[in-house]
């Protein structure tokens, strides 16, 4: 899989992707809402917040093997379009 895109318009998680490097993390169409880029080493049992969000942003995320995904913790208004992966 080279990338996971979609939009958020409730709280919820992404697809999962395992990023290797050179990979983009874009978010736009911010209302209000808090979107996290999570990071797993043991294969999605448990993520560690790697960075959140709150308006729209363009990201180089170096991964090295691990499972990302992103997290819409927290939604009130708008529609938030993600795409995480390889260019």
């Amino acid at each position: 899989m080279a990338a996971v895109q979609g939009t958020f318009g409730a709280t919820g998680t992404s697809d999962t992707i395992n990023l290797g490097r050179g990979a983009t993390l874009s978010l736009s169409g911010f209302g209000d809402a808090t979107v996290k880029l999570q990071r797993s080493f043991d294969k999605g049992t448990t993520w560690k917040d790697v960075k959140s969000f709150t308006a729209e942003a363009e990201r180089n995320v170096n991964g090295s093997g691990e499972l990302y995904r992103l997290n819409c913790s927290t939604y009130a208004s708008g529609t938030i379009a993600y795409r995480l992966g390889v260019d």
